[in-house]
């Protein structure tokens, strides 16, 4: 660590150290702050953070009222792990002279350190005013927004910090990670407060989609159109879901319906040559897309890529082969054989931005009054640089043109900027919400992209790589990104921990359970490590062993808390204790994919004589056995043909 002095009390001066045997105490000449700090300095440099320390006590008794002394005595008691000791001389410095950088931002690390992010943030966002240029500041900062559940701010604080250091990996992954936490966390807000919105019905059909679960998406986006008054592009986006399924004259008509109304959504036109393409019409969908390319220029650059999946690698490949030969012929006035391999193709990198749309820069900003006929006439990016300027002067039905404008030019910064501003109003929340999860969505694959450039092979990215094919429940691939962070990082509790979790998932139950058990030796409080030991002992019909770990799961975090349930329920059914059971598997219910918990609670009402209650119960499981049968029917016609086409 650099040691942090002032000039005129770090004078180093030659002196000479007495020889204490021959002479008496009595004897020996008083001490001076220049060579208490000359002896300071020479402990510091020797690495004996506990004798510079105390020649920093002494300086002290003689200057008391010099809050630089303080600091580093602070940082001293700091590097030898005395923590209170620390605290205390950095919050004297701090009262003497409040502007001082290093003891406002020590203060706070030590406070992070101790687990009181709420008592933190205060000295650390001192600390970031004070030194606008000190990446430290600003990426503890962020993390203690982050653990303070204001991953909003934390967004803010490690963007700045990807500014100071662009090539800083660790401030890449952590601006991706608190973009993902404000999706889940909006996420959390729509479906709990605004369930009844259409912005909400379209972003859980979008959700689906995204996860590649189309019948589930084409149900929700059914619910998502039958309000009287859809979400814009609701009708576009149910279309590109009904011709990733190959539904392609449904998927036609949804595109017209787009263009039928009032929303101006620019999406039916590139889908409507789209499923041209799908069907091998590949003259006539180049037609439409140049067409759109000369009337709207960019458009197809920062739009196409929302279809992609919506034509398989080998369509694509012969559409853009095909744009290639007209181009080399002369026939066609624009390239978009490049255009669509990047925006197609599955193995294609996302070419989204976190500070500005693909090719506004090289744009002329249109005039504000014209923003509201670009956007009608799907000009986006114009819109965009239209709007972009007086985003903050805005009222409701302008922010809600922007937002629409900025996202599909892919401008992802600015549509999160006008959705946080919607947001603050309960008029537009639903609206900000909707929008916020969408551009976070863009903005966190931008960062956690350029992180993965920077440093390929850290520990937490091969986690969180991890953590994408497990929500993919592709098993063997988060295995092993889980097992390459372990080998660089063998104590990272998040990487082992995940581990555990999908050798369970892969039935590898025993060595899940070694690991797990590890990580309760070293915290034997964790929700987590504890619901999985829980889960294990359950799927061993061990139901005594698994009460006591899933007894100390209360702290879980939300989202687990209904699969605790429904294994606290299966306990308690199979040690006969009913009443309880049923309590739990209805806590439960949500969990339920496949029929088989609500099977299980109308046996339990069977036993207690609640007829009618079984029945309900009995037909519910049904419901959701015949969706769980045709779901897995439809994934297994999928893999059917496109090991056909390998």
């Amino acid at each position: 660590m650099t040691q942090i002095t002032l000039p005129f009390l770090c004078l180093m001066i030659a002196f000479t150290i007495p020889n204490l045997n021959a002479i008496t105490l009595a004897e020996a000449p008083p001490q001076t702050i220049d060579s208490l700090l000359a002896e300071a300095h020479d402990a510091q440099s020797k690495g004996n953070f506990d004798a510079a320390a105390e020649s920093y006590r002494k300086a002290i008794e003689l200057e008391p009222s010099v809050p630089e002394l303080w600091t580093n005595l602070g940082l001293m008691c700091h590097e030898s792990g005395k923590r209170s000791d620390a605290m205390r001389s950095f919050k004297e410095a701090i009262r003497l002279n409040p502007s001082l950088f290093v003891p406002q931002l020590f203060l706070g690390l030590e406070y992070l350190e101790s687990k009181k992010p709420e008592a933190a943030l205060p000295f650390l966002d001192k600390a970031e005013k004070l030194n606008p240029d000190d990446l430290r500041a600003a990426l503890n900062l962020g993390k203690a927004y982050a653990l303070l559940d204001r991953p909003d701010d934390a967004a803010t604080a490690y963007l700045h910090a990807t500014r100071l250091a662009p090539n800083n990996g660790k401030a890449w992954l952590s601006l991706g990670i608190a973009y993902l936490q404000q999706v889940e966390s909006d996420a959390r807000l729509m479906t709990s407060t605004y369930s009844h919105s259409p912005y909400v019905s379209l972003r859980i059909a979008e959700t689906f989609a995204d996860e590649g679960k189309l019948v589930d998406a084409e149900n929700a986006f059914r619910s998502a159109i039958a309000y009287a008054s859809p979400a814009s592009c609701a009708h576009a986006e149910f279309g590109i879901t009904l011709l990733r399924a190959k539904k392609i004259d449904e998927a036609r008509e949804q595109f017209k319906t787009e263009t039928r109304t009032d929303s101006h959504c620019g999406l039916p036109s590139l889908g409507l040559a789209l499923a041209e393409a799908s069907e091998g019409h590949l003259e006539v969908a180049l037609k439409a897309l140049t067409s759109i390319a000369a009337n709207n220029p960019g458009f197809i650059q920062s739009d196409l890529h929302f279809f992609r999946d919506a034509l398989s690698d080998d369509q694509v490949r012969s559409l853009a082969d095909f744009a290639r030969n007209l181009q080399d012929a002369g026939a066609l006035p624009v390239d978009l054989g490049p255009i669509v391999e990047q925006a197609l193709l599955a193995d294609a990198a996302p070419t989204q931005k976190l500070d500005e749309a693909g090719t506004s820069q090289t744009m002329r900003a249109p005039s504000f009054k014209d923003a509201g006929r670009l956007y009608a006439a799907g000009e986006y990016i114009a819109c965009d640089l239209a709007f972009k300027p007086a985003l903050e002067k805005l009222d409701s039905a302008r922010l809600q043109l922007l937002a629409s404008c900025s996202f599909y030019s892919g401008d992802f910064a600015t549509a999160a900027m006008a959705a946080h501003r919607q947001k603050a109003d309960p008029s537009t929340l639903a609206q900000g919400l909707y929008w916020e999860t969408k551009a976070d969505q863009k903005l966190a694959i931008a960062a956690l992209t350029r992180a993965g450039e920077i440093d390929a092979n850290s520990p937490r990215m091969h986690v969180l790589l991890g953590d994408i094919f497990r929500q993919k429940r592709r098993w063997d691939e988060a295995e092993s990104e889980y097992r390459k962070a372990v080998a660089l990082d063998p104590k990272s509790h998040p990487a082992r921990l995940s581990l555990a979790i999908v050798l369970f998932s892969e039935l590898k139950t025993d060595e899940a359970l070694d690991i797990d058990r590890s990580l309760l030796s070293e915290d034997p409080g964790d929700a987590e490590a504890n619901l999985l030991a829980g889960e294990v002992f359950v799927q061993r019909n061990f139901y005594a062993e698994a009460e006591p770990y899933l007894s100390k799961c209360r702290n879980l975090k939300s989202e687990f808390v209904p699969h605790l349930h429904a294994l606290m329920g299966r306990v308690y059914a199979e040690t006969n204790r009913i009443p309880a059971a049923i309590s739990e598997y209805k806590s439960g219910l949500s969990t339920d994919e496949d029929g088989s918990i609500h099977f299980q609670l109308a046996r339990l009402y069977q036993k207690s004589g609640a007829k009618a209650e079984a029945e309900e119960a009995f037909r519910a499981s049904k419901r959701l056995r015949n969706h769980w049968d045709e779901r897995a029917h439809i994934a297994l016609e999928q893999n059917s043909t496109d090991l056909s086409h390998q």
